[in-house]
This record gives structure tokens, sequence and C-alpha cells, in this order.
């Protein structure tokens, strides 16, 4: 990325910018209460297909303009949809839709979200697709495709049970009920409940504990959470995997240094 830190870029109605090893990407599409319009999805897609490839890059935050995360999927596009069921065709632009932007969050990079305001479906999808959330107390947050006839999409089934488990997930997306940061907080769907107007700052400070971790022992940590919680065998697995590749590691022989020497680490990933 050639982005100066401070500096901002406009790129298809989502703006990123850096301090230092930490982006943040901000969904601007206000007119649609950052709704995920093609062009944003575009714009998150593409910048986040770069980031986590790009070694300068620690942490990423993404947060909405306005006070408001995201809406969810663009409601008004909805209704040009015309002519008979294409279901062939409509399974591939599910897995085109948000679907795409949670692969790509769980990527190797550490990735949080600063809530205000509304995280509505698909936006919902994305506010918990992450791996730390922060929320204003009275930011809102719902599973609202039941309400539009849809079933949840953008990985929701998975992503709500993991963080509140599946008896409150299957509550919430099959009433479709709206919670507050607050219950959020209380259901374990969010780490951190702040005030409004304080989630970046918030988010800011957990992106820079996360960025401090040494990168490689965290992505293969992270993708062990992701794939292999479900079974005590498969949590062995993935030990048996990666322990070796991070044992042989730059950044552990550089913690041991560090540690026996009584200085900071400087980790680079490797």
């Amino acid at each position: 990325m050639s982005e100066n830190a401070g500096a901002a870029k406009d790129i298809n109605e989502t703006q990123l910018r850096r301090e230092g090893s930490i982006a943040i990407l901000t969904i601007h599409n206000l007119g649609r209460r950052n709704a995920l319009s093609p062009n944003v999805r575009l714009g998150l897609n593409g910048n986040l297909t770069e980031l986590m490839a790009d070694k300068s890059c620690r942490a990423i935050v993404i947060t909405g303009a306005g006070g408001t995360f995201c809406a969810g999927a663009d409601v008004a596009g909805m209704k040009k949809r015309e002519g008979t069921v294409d279901f062939l065709g409509r399974r591939a632009s599910v897995y085109e839709g948000t679907s795409k932007t949670v692969r790509i969050l769980v990527g190797p990079k550490p990735v949080v979200m600063a809530v205000e305001g509304a995280a509505f479906g698909a936006g919902f999808s994305l506010a918990i697709g992450g791996d730390y959330t922060v929320a204003a107390d009275n930011a809102r947050m719902c599973g609202a495709q039941i309400l539009r006839g849809l079933c949840p999409d953008g990985g929701l089934y998975y992503l709500l049970a993991a963080r509140c488990g599946p008896g409150r997930a299957r509550e919430l997306l099959l009433s479709g009920r709206v919670i507050n940061g607050i219950e959020a907080e209380k259901y374990g769907v969010v780490h951190e409940v702040v005030a409004p107007g304080k989630t970046l700052e918030a988010a800011m400070l957990a992106a820079e504990r996360f960025a401090a971790v040494p990168p490689l022992a965290f992505a293969l940590t992270k993708s062990a959470m992701i794939n292999s919680y479900h079974t005590l065998e498969a949590c062995f697995r993935a030990e048996q995997d990666y322990q070796p590749v991070v044992g042989l590691s730059k950044d552990h022989k550089e913690s041991v240094a560090a540690f026996l020497e009584k200085r900071k680490p400087n980790f680079i990933g490797e």
C-alpha cells in the first residue's frame, strides 16, 4: 500500500487511511446509511485483500461514517429483481456477496470492528466477522434478513453461534430482534461497549494490542481457532501442524532473546 500515515483515499465508497502499522477502513455510503452497495463491497474486498498481504500492515480497523456502521444490504436494489427464479445463478451471487468479504476477514491479520448506530443484516455479519468488536452502548444490531423473507447470509449462522452460542443465536436469527450494545456485550456478541462516539478510539487501542503480537503466531492461531475448535482431535491436529512452524520462526527466537535481554521484541512476521 502506498498511503501515507494519516492520509485518506476514497476508493469505491470505502475510505482508507493508515496510522502507522494500523489501517482504518471506513464505509462511506451516507445516502444509504452505509449499506453494502456493489461499490462498497468492491472497496472493502479490494482493500482488505491488499492489506492482508501487506507486511507493513499489522492490524485493520473497520468502521462506518456518519455514526452508522452498516445498514446491511441495499434494500432499494432488491426491488429491481425481476424474472423467474434462477437457483444456480442466485447461489453464485450469494457466494460473491457478504460471504466473500467475510472470507477475506478470516485472513491472517487482526481485524477490529468499531460499531456505531445500526449493524443490520449483512452489516451484522460484518460487525462480528472480525476478531474483536467494539460497540457503542446505543448501537443497534439485528439479523434482519428474516424480516425481509430471506435467510441470514455472510456466514451469520456460524459467526453469531460462535460468539454467543447456538441457543441465543437461534433466538436472534429466527426473531429478527434488535439488540443494543449493552445487550450484545451481555450475550457475548461484542467484546467491549463504550459511549457513543468513542468506538473508533477504543478499537484503535485494541488494534494496537493485536499489532504487538508476533504476526505468524497470530495468523496460525487465528486459523486454528476458526477451523479446528469443533473437536478436541481437530485441535490436536492443528497443534501438530502449526507448532513446529512457529517453533522454528525468527519471531519465536526474537521473543526468547528479548525476554532474556529484558527488552521489547521486534517481530517481523517470519
